[in-house]
C-alpha cells in the first residue's frame, strides 16, 4: 500500500475540503444570511484565520460550496444515466435519474440557493459570478444530453440546447413549488415530470449507414 505524503499542498487541500464540508452544513442549517464565518470555522474545528486563508469572504465561500454542489450533482446524474440506453429500456434508467435529482435538490438546498439568488440580484458583480455558474451548468446539461443521443445513434426531436433549458427549468420549478406546497409535490409528481420530460425529449430512429 502506498501512503501519500502529507505535503503542505495536500494539507491545504484537506483543510479546504474540510471547510467546504463544514460550510455546506452551516449554510443549510442557518441560511446564507444567518451563517457566519465564525460558525463555519467552529464547525470545522479551525480558526477564522484558516477560513480567510482559503476564501476571501462569505460570498466567496458560498460560491465554492455551490461549485462543489454542482460537481456532486453532475457526477450523481452521470452515474445514474450510466451507459446510453434505447427508449425501450428507459424505464430502468428513470428511477436512478430521479433519485440522483432528488438527492441534490432537497428543500434545504433549494431554499438556500433561492436566498442567495435574491441576494446576488442586488449585487451586480456577484450576480455575474452566479450567472457564469448557471451557464456552465447549462453547458454540462447539453453535454450529457448530447452524449446520450450519440450513444444510441439517434437524434432528438428538438434542439438539444432547448431540451437542456427546459429540463433545468422544469426541475428548478418543481423544487420551488415543493417549498411552498410540499403536500402537492410528492415523489409521484417528480416521477410524472421526469416521465413527461423523457417522452417530450423523444428520439428519432438511429442513423443508418448508407
Amino acid at each position: 500500500m502506498t501512503i501519500e505524503p502529507l505535503t503542505p499542498a495536500r494539507r491545504r487541500e484537506m483543510t479546504r475540503r474540510h471547510l467546504l464540508d463544514a460550510a455546506a452544513v452551516v449554510f443549510a442549517r442557518d441560511g446564507f444570511h444567518g451563517a457566519s464565518l465564525d460558525d463555519v470555522a467552529s464547525a470545522a474545528g479551525f480558526t477564522k484565520g484558516a477560513v480567510y486563508s482559503n476564501f476571501k469572504s462569505k460570498e466567496d465561500l458560498f460560491l465554492a460550496v455551490l461549485d462543489d454542489h454542482f460537481e456532486q450533482e453532475r457526477g450523481a446524474v452521470q452515474h445514474a444515466l450510466g451507459e446510453p440506453v434505447q427508449v425501450a429500456k428507459r424505464d430502468e434508467q428513470l428511477p436512478r435519474v430521479l433519485r440522483a435529482i432528488e438527492q441534490n435538490f432537497g428543500d434545504e438546498w433549494t431554499a438556500l440557493y433561492l436566498e442567495f439568488v435574491l441576494y446576488a440580484r442586488r449585487h451586480p458583480a456577484l450576480r455575474e459570478k452566479l450567472a457564469a455558474r448557471a451557464r456552465r451548468q447549462y453547458d454540462d446539461t447539453i453535454g450529457m444530453l448530447a452524449a446520450e443521443y450519440a450513444g444510441i445513434g439517434g437524434t432528438p426531436n428538438h434542439p438539444i440546447a432547448v431540451l437542456a433549458r427546459v429540463s433545468t427549468a422544469l426541475f428548478e420549478g418543481l423544487a420551488l413549488g415543493r417549498l411552498v406546497d410540499p403536500e402537492s409535490y410528492t415523489q409521484a409528481t417528480f416521477t410524472d415530470a421526469l416521465t413527461f420530460l423523457y417522452d417530450t425529449i423523444g428520439v428519432n430512429d438511429p442513423i443508418e449507414d448508407e
